[in-house]
């Protein structure tokens, strides 16, 4: 395995540019602020940028807690990756991150003052300052899957070639939440609206009792008390409901959904 490393300052645009640096020397996997990505696709880990304050994001981008270290380890012994780009803040960072994911040192480390001129720096710092924004190297249908309150835009990066520029791919625009002017906020009244339309979908469904919805900082906790059809098998009918809600409901209001608990309290001829 071939280890790269992409070493700049916060918001100077390292994950911006490495699209074109994996692009240039054929990385599939890159690992950025605590994820580790295969092209398109997140594979392990979970993001510095879900995090509430700036030491809780550094402590993920570093992979110091044991489990976010070991899932992400136990998924590059399964893949085994020809090469891999980390991107960090400092050789020192970047040297952390390869100790605590037992990687083989960098072949090779690559400044953002190399790859980037000084006036590309100087707006990805402004832009970073004035408005919080952040390019992920994942295009926008994953990161709605995995950053569902950070969504802002996406964005597409070419290269220069010797005849025009040729398009690498498309890349997600995120703030970070501790980064926000303000909040979105969703009202129970209106999540219980949403379930009531969703359940519509299950004809196994007679009727919806009292509920409970807890919106808390780190996303939505709900209980339902159901009335079912008398025949249905209650376990699978209720894992049915629950996945299908919980994939429904995050992708409508963009929140994360923590747990659905369902209990079903009579049943109906």
């Amino acid at each position: 395995m071939e280890v790269f490393a992409l070493v700049g300052e916060s918001g100077t645009g390292k994950s911006y540019k490495a699209l074109v640096v994996a692009h240039k020397f054929n990385i599939n996997y890159i690992i950025d602020d605590g994820l580790l990505i295969k092209k398109d696709k997140v594979l392990a880990g979970h993001s510095a940028k879900k995090e509430k304050n700036r030491i809780q994001a550094i402590r993920t981008a570093i992979f110091e807690e044991p489990s976010h270290a070991y899932e992400v380890k136990e998924v590059i012994k399964k893949t085994k990756p020809a090469r891999i780009l980390i991107i960090g803040t400092s050789v020192r960072m970047i040297d952390k991150i390869i100790r605590t994911l037992d990687l083989p040192p960098p072949k090779r480390i690559f400044k953002i003052e190399d790859i980037s001129s000084p006036e590309e720096i100087e707006e990805a710092k402004l832009s970073r300052l004035k408005e919080g924004r952040h390019v992920i190297p994942l295009p926008g249908i994953e990161v709605k899957r995995k950053f569902p309150v950070n969504l802002l835009e996406s964005l597409e990066i070419f290269y220069k070639r010797r005849h025009g520029k040729r398009k690498i791919g498309e890349r997600t625009i995120v703030r970070p939440p501790f980064s926000y002017y303000g909040k979105l906020y969703i009202s129970e009244n209106a999540l219980l609206d949403i379930i009531i339309y969703i359940l519509k979908d299950f004809k196994e469904v007679v009727k919806l009792g009292k509920s409970q919805i807890n919106v808390g900082e780190e996303g939505i906790s709900i209980s339902l008390n159901l009335i079912l059809l008398y025949g249905e098998n209650i376990p699978e009918v209720g894992t049915k409901i629950q996945k299908y809600l919980k994939k429904e409901l995050e992708y409508i209001t963009g929140i994360n959904i923590i747990s659905i608990n369902i209990l079903v309290y009579d049943l109906k001829y």
